[in-house]
């Protein structure tokens, strides 16, 4: 049988993985309460069942704090960490709307990858230096295949 954590033990374990990473871990279970009350004790992202305290940025960038931390269920943290960083679940507004009200801005940065011909297909961005390379594609069908797997793709940072 899994053991019950109480919010205390959770909220404690966030903030001593920041601790660990070397970022700031300084999030109140008065301001996580706060945090759970403007969601309304769902998931940020979805509106479902609240279940986990989810990083909106990588603990390793961001720490644990209260512009960094929102609830959401166990979904929507999984596919926010996708492979690709498909920006979607870090542009929605009522996420971003919360963390500007802490005084931090988000920007984004859209991946906007061109195709390469060498020996291989390789995809390029010029923005951010993000290479991957793709062989077996041809040079013909590399745009049709950017905008069907890296539209929206990129990363989020603070301002």
């Amino acid at each position: 049988m899994r053991k019950k954590w109480t919010m205390e033990q959770i909220l404690l374990g966030q903030n001593n993985r920041a601790k660990q990473a070397g970022t700031r871990h300084d999030l109140t279970m008065e301001q996580w309460l706060e945090t759970l009350e403007y969601f309304d004790h769902k998931c940020a992202y979805c509106g479902g069942e609240y279940q986990v305290i989810e990083h909106y940025l990588p603990i390793y960038k961001a720490g644990t704090t209260v512009s960094n931390c929102v609830p959401a269920c166990l979904h929507c943290n999984i596919m926010k960490d996708k492979q690709g960083h498909d920006l979607s679940f870090y542009q929605n507004e009522n996420v971003i709307r919360f963390i500007a009200g802490k005084g931090v801005n988000i920007s984004f940065h859209v991946h906007k990858y061109e195709a390469l011909k060498k020996d291989y297909v390789i995809l390029y961005c010029e923005g951010c230096g993000s290479r991957l390379d793709v062989p077996g594609l041809s040079i013909d069908d590399a745009h049709a295949y950017i905008d069907q797997y890296f539209s929206n793709t990129g990363y989020a940072y603070i301002a």
